[in-house]
């Protein structure tokens, strides 16, 4: 039986290997959280915006039902400025996820048609960013279940 003898050049390689494992594990690990921020981040930026989007509404539905042309316009400016902080908004949400690219593409347009044409599409792609499924355009993630709780069937 023969034993191998250690010197110190054997134990300085497998010090340099682990080193090596562990750094590529830490760079692996910090990639994924770094990913997975940056989705997080453009859901987060995007319900962000739709808190700006519904006070706009509410602004401008509030313009609609004014009792004088000024106080309308006074409301009418106010809901534009909630639209032009949302659209920032979704511009960072946009780099953060591309998924978010229809609702900074809506707000962009405020600058050019009336909100109340925007407001439908504006309120489609809210509810998508801020209660997202997988049949949401908008940032779903996979489901677990593919079939309906209670087990139903066509057995009859």
């Amino acid at each position: 039986m023969t034993v191998g003898i250690r010197t110190p050049v054997d134990r300085s390689r497998r010090v340099r290997a682990a080193r090596s494992v562990v750094g590529v594990l830490a760079v692996s690990v910090g990639t994924i959280m770094l990913l997975g921020g940056c989705s997080n981040a453009g859901g987060s930026l995007a319900r962000q915006a739709c808190v700006h989007v519904d006070a706009s509404i509410h602004l401008y539905t509030e313009a609609e039902h004014a009792k004088t042309t000024a106080a309308a316009r006074h409301k009418v400016n106010e809901a534009a400025d909630q639209l032009g902080q949302a659209e920032q908004l979704a511009a960072q949400a946009n780099s953060a996820d591309p998924a978010f690219n229809p609702l900074m593409t809506t707000l962009q347009e405020s600058g050019r048609v009336a909100e109340a044409n925007l407001i439908p599409a504006l309120r489609a792609q809210c509810s998508a960013a801020t209660h997202p499924t997988s049949q949401s355009p908008v940032g779903a993630g996979p489901t677990t279940a593919t079939r309906p709780v209670g087990g139903g069937g066509n057995s009859g």
